[in-house]
């Protein structure tokens, strides 16, 4: 057994103990354990950093994901590129969080204990994942192996900051995840007032965004899949995630005004067994996915896992008695109990259908059935939900500052306005689904035209400006923090799915054909013009690696260099150059010969306009300085309210 194995073990072992002297009400001995296992687990990151940056093969993960060609950095974050790696990060960052959790609020109280008791649980679930797909095997115990000098390296797909970015996030989110699971539970159990759960909901919501939001921005830019979005099992499943912390982020807020007593416990539970759902997915060796990994001896215990706590949590959630406040006087059918019922509601069912879609493909593969579940299928379900969630965004940003019958009316002006671009646009032009065939749904709700979405989003949008105008007029520092944060997420939710709706939709592609000799050529196609400058083709070791250098006009003039990689390990790999602008983002992807047939093949350029996809990024970064402003005013609050006592 080597030191990485070992520590793994002593930071099992002290979750353990620490579990046991919780429940024996020796505090200062289960705290001194959970440092203990904080700490060991804690060396076993290092010592793994260590044998990667000095490209230690004696360790078979090393070798597979290591090598001398790359940079310290990327040496470092090819930890994450393997399911042994994510299994130690993902245990790794959760008893830190959890080890924060008890320095922060201690074990004084019932519900603190039993909170840290259910959290170590999920702790000690994970690091026995760890150990069972440890990062520290041997390679001397794969086959007849000897010491290689040479590792495997990654591919250079992944070499890129959005990579360690994208999944690091991930893994801090689920991390986050738990400790609300864990007050859940608690709350469940004791019946007692539910702990401050807000801002963990919060942090994980933040890092699971900026995990879907790098992703994206990844798989636009980095690797080929010509989209922001692909409906991948495991962006499904993530998305799951993600729509449940949205729908325990609103739950939460209701929660305090005496509502959904089993609802919000429920749901933050299901955030944490739904992001053991998606290791699962990414591990099932069953999707031909880029997310895909090999199968792993574990998906057994996730599943068990999953079904222990659920059934657990469900038998807790009937046996709580806790009546929920009723208010019987006559109020507006848009007050914030009704609104915040039905996003909630619509929340789920989004979850449902992105959980049940990898589902269903995992049931039918086993039964012999291979299917693909089509992003038409996603889309078609999607679209009306996402387009009565955001008119509900608008009437809960504008309720109470004006009269509830002008609400009504002005709502009613722009759903009407949604309803004839619905179905008034003619020829079936830019529909939810472009064949409406195959799907009963898709041909129900594949039919709406997409630019049923724009009176929706200018509702949001008018209503937020009104709503921090009036805002604006609050002299209180920590409640204009918190509003402000408030509006710039719902702000941003409306510009994504704008942004998404325009660049992908309503994007035009031109294409460009040269032969070697047609240097210094100008060509134009459509609002396009492209000038082709350079073409060159290098061959490093067993590689060959093609540049093609473009001069190109679409309104801005400006020079592009894409390049396509034939890589003898990793096969074939575009990097297209993307030019950012305010109005449309240009794409321009080089469709690469083979090196040997390059002096009688043409030179296949194609250009991309997404319009208006900056919103897409603006409202990313509304979103985030939202979530962050919000975390903030709590934390001023809270500060304010220890100095006055």
């Amino acid at each position: 057994m080597n030191i990485g194995n070992l520590l793994l073990f002593i930071s099992l072992l002290s979750t353990c103990l620490a579990a046991v002297f919780i429940f024996k009400n020796q505090i200062k001995t289960s705290i001194l354990l959970i440092r203990i296992a904080a700490a060991s687990i804690t060396l076993s990151v290092m010592f793994l950093t260590y044998a990667f940056i000095f490209l230690d093969f004696s360790l078979y993960y090393v070798w597979q994901h290591s090598s001398a060609e790359l940079s310290v950095l990327y040496r470092i974050a090819a930890i994450l590129v393997g399911q042994e790696g994510t299994f130690l990060i993902w245990a790794w960052l959760s008893l830190l969080i959890v080890l924060t959790h008890v320095e922060l609020y201690g074990m004084n109280e019932r519900t603190n204990k039993i909170i840290n008791m259910y959290a170590i649980i999920g702790c000690t679930f994970l690091l026995i994942l760890s150990i069972i797909m440890t990062p520290f095997r041997s390679i001397y115990l794969v086959g007849d192996a000897t010491l290689p000098s040479i590792g495997n390296s990654i591919s250079p797909e992944l070499t890129t900051i959005l990579m360690p970015l994208h999944i690091f996030t991930a893994f801090a989110a689920y991390g986050f995840a738990l400790i609300p699971a864990a007050m859940s539970l608690a709350y469940l159990t004791e019946r007692d007032n539910m702990p401050k759960i807000k801002n963990y909901l919060r942090l994980t919501w933040l890092f699971l965004s900026i995990c879907l939001i790098s992703g994206g921005f990844w798989a636009n830019r980095l690797l080929g899949w010509n989209d922001f979005w692909q409906w991948d099992p495991l962006q499904s499943a993530t998305m799951c995630v993600w729509l449940l912390s949205t729908a325990s982020l609103h739950a939460v807020v209701r929660f305090n005004a005496g509502e959904y007593k089993r609802l919000l416990p429920l749901l933050c539970i299901g955030v944490f067994l739904s992001s053991l759902f998606t290791t699962l997915v990414a591990r099932s060796d069953v999707f031909g996915s880029i997310h895909s990994f090999p199968g792993t001896p574990t998906w057994w215990m996730i599943v068990i896992f999953i079904a222990a706590v659920f059934v657990i949590s469900l038998i807790l959630a009937l046996k709580f008695d806790i009546q929920e406040e009723r208010y019987s006087e006559r109020i507006h059918v848009f007050k914030p109990s009704h609104t915040f019922y039905f996003t909630i509601l619509i929340l789920i069912i989004m979850a449902f259908i992105v959980f049940w879609g990898p589902v269903v493909y995992l049931i039918l593969y086993f039964m012999g059935k291979d299917i693909t579940i089509s992003k038409e299928f996603y889309n078609s379900l999607f679209y009306p939900l996402v387009l009565v969630l955001t008119y509900l965004t608008g009437i809960c940003m504008l309720y109470g500052r004006v009269k509830n019958k002008t609400l009504a009316y002005v709502c009613i002006i722009f759903f009407v306005m949604s309803v004839i671009l619905s179905l008034g646009i003619p020829f079936n032009t830019h529909t939810v689904v472009e064949s409406q065939t195959g799907y009963f749904f898709g041909k129900i709700f594949g039919s709406i035209s997409l630019l049923s979405f724009l009176p929706a989003f200018f509702f949001v949008t008018g209503n937020v400006i009104f709503k921090m105008l009036k805002d604006f007029k609050i002299k209180n520092r920590t409640a204009s923090l918190h509003l402000t944060g408030i509006n710039f997420i719902h702000l941003g939710f409306v510009f994504i799915i704008m942004g998404a709706i325009l660049s992908t939709s309503f994007s035009t592609t031109y294409n460009f054909k040269y032969n070697i000799s047609e240097k210094d050529t100008y060509k134009e196609n459509g609002d396009i013009g492209v000038r082709f400058l350079d073409y060159d083709v290098k061959q490093i070791g067993a590689d060959w690696v093609q540049f093609l250098d473009v001069e190109v006009n679409d309104g801005r003039k400006y020079n592009a260099t894409s390049v396509f990689l034939k890589s003898n390990q990793f096969g074939y790999i575009s990097r297209p150059a993307i030019k950012h602008g305010l109005l449309f983002d240009t794409r321009i992807e080089f469709q690469g010969s083979l090196p040997h047939l390059v002096q009688i093949e043409a030179i296949n350029v194609k250009i991309k306009k997404q319009p208006f996809a900056s919103l897409i990024w603006i409202g990313s970064l509304l979103m985030i300085a939202g979530v962050i402003f919000t975390i903030s005013s709590d934390v001023m609050r809270r500060k304010h309210s220890k100095f006055n006592n």
